[in-house]
């Protein structure tokens, strides 16, 4: 009987060279190990993986050159709608 562990290494051993360097390319990309990064690519595809890899480069690259919310103000900010904007509740005596 096939474990869906057994069939992501033999999928894994399966692999071609073109997608065995496209999985070694990601995983430079990502900073990690090729046999780590193996199990979202069965799961996801590869296109998927490399988007997501794609857009956490984007995103960090965009977090190094402008500033963040601080979790502080945004809860500040939600409160305040809600206290705005919320329904009442009755209170029931």
């Amino acid at each position: 009987m096939d474990t869906p562990h057994a069939k992501q290494a033999a999928a894994l051993a399966a692999l071609s060279d073109q997608d065995r360097a496209r999985l070694q390319r990601l995983a430079a990309l990502q900073g990690t190990d090729a046999l780590q990064l193996w199990p979202d690519v069965w799961r996801y595809g590869f296109d998927d993986v490399e988007e997501g890899i794609r857009a956490d480069i984007e995103a960090d690259g965009y977090f190094m050159h402008h500033r963040g919310l601080d979790n502080a103000e945004v809860m500040s900010k939600a409160s305040a709608l809600v206290a705005d904007h919320g329904k009442r509740q009755c209170q029931v005596e």
